[in-house]
């Protein structure tokens, strides 16, 4: 019952329970302290005045105190109940006050958290992305409008986020099917066909859904690696000797030199894992690097984390688009990356093996030219 009330009421309900105690309390105490002073009054005793005569020799002892109906113990037991009746009325006059007092104050407290209140359900979609104004007053309702705005700014990120990645993936998967559709339409309408149609069709089939196959392969890798273990103790030097080995065929096309230098760090993670971000960086390098380039990978330490840069001398990457290379399905240069191949998860992918080794990974314009990867573990 206490749950479903507002905040107002619950506290206006406090304030009148610690009123209503601390009155009784100070009316039990006022009470008992009245009737020992009435107890004491009446135990002292009272000695008669006498009267003086004219007649100096003749002294008349005559009591001056007048004879009432009423006793002293009557009298003071009805100025004992008198006092009590008072007390209790003034006990619920003052308890009634400052309920209503507390009620009064506290709705005037608690408007700008109902302003607030009312300003957060009216936000849709369409206006996440502006601000709610915050109050000049650095209080807890400033700190929680500035809390507000802040959640609405990553969740409008998150909202364009999933917006391009609906989209990109829905071209990625239409792309393939409409060129497989096309080409069996096309072969469909013609009644006799060679050998070689056949073997072309069959070549461009295979292709596309290999195409499909790694695509949802790498989608389905991105959202299954919570289940793996992340306590391998992985030498980082090593691990990345494995990987420039590997890819020494894929250097020769353009005549690439991989240079891998600095100190030796082990690390605890995932060594696939790890072996397939570190590879898809350095296969990136690679492949977007220009004739003769170079690529120079550095393991460094700082503080209590291992430093890994991966730099090239490739065509680089747009300053404004550094933020959005690590989105699944982004491109720098679409045509260019079609070329090559792949399905634009590669650094999405990388970023998150990172993250999940608590690691972060930027990347910046290299000091000569092309791109600069640096990885935190």
């Amino acid at each position: 019952m206490i749950k479903k009330l507002s905040i107002r009421a619950r506290l206006t309900a406090l304030s009148i329970l610690a009123l209503t105690t601390c009155c009784i309390g100070l009316t039990t105490i006022l009470n008992l302290s009245a009737y020992h002073m009435a107890d004491v009054i009446e135990a002292i005793p009272i000695t008669p005045a006498y009267e003086v005569s004219k007649d100096a020799t003749a002294i008349e002892q005559a009591p001056l105190l007048s004879r009432t109906t009423t006793t002293p113990s009557e009298g003071s037991q009805i100025a004992r109940t008198r006092f009590l009746y008072q007390s209790i009325i003034y006990m619920v006059l003052i308890v009634t006050i400052g309920g209503g007092l507390t009620y009064y104050i506290t709705g005037k407290a608690l408007m700008p958290l109902r302003v607030l209140s009312h300003q957060m359900k009216n936000r849709t979609v369409h206006n996440l992305s502006e601000d709610l104004p915050v109050p000049e007053i650095h209080d807890e309702i400033a700190d929680l409008t500035v809390s507000f705005n802040q959640m609405s700014s990553k969740l409008e990120e998150a909202f364009a986020m999933q917006k391009r990645f609906s989209q990109s993936a829905a071209h990625e998967l239409r792309t393939p099917l409409t060129v497989l559709r096309t080409k069996v339409d096309v072969f469909k309408k013609k009644k006799e066909h060679t050998s070689e149609e056949y073997d072309n069709l069959l070549s461009v089939i295979t292709t596309h859904t290999n195409r499909l196959s790694e695509l949802v392969k790498d989608l389905l890798d991105l959202t299954n690696m919570d289940d793996l273990d992340y306590d391998e103790q992985i030498e980082l030097n090593a691990l990345l000797q494995d990987v420039v080995e590997e890819l020494i065929p894929l250097t020769k096309e353009k005549n690439i030199t991989i240079n891998v230098n600095g100190t030796s760090k082990s690390i605890a993670g995932n060594k696939s894992l790890l072996h397939r971000a570190f590879y898809n960086l350095v296969e990136n390098a690679i492949k977007y690097n220009t004739e003769n380039g170079t690529v120079d990978i550095c393991i460094g330490d700082s503080a209590d984390h291992a430093v890994v840069t991966i730099a090239d001398t490739g065509i680089g990457i747009p300053k404004e688009l550094e933020e959005l290379i690590f989105e699944p399905f982004f491109r720098v240069d679409k045509s260019r990356s079609r070329q090559i191949g792949g399905a634009g998860l590669g650094l999405s992918t990388v970023k998150t093996i990172i993250e999940k080794h608590n690691g972060v990974v930027s990347v910046s314009e290299n000091e000569t030219a092309g791109s600069r990867f640096t990885i935190q573990l």
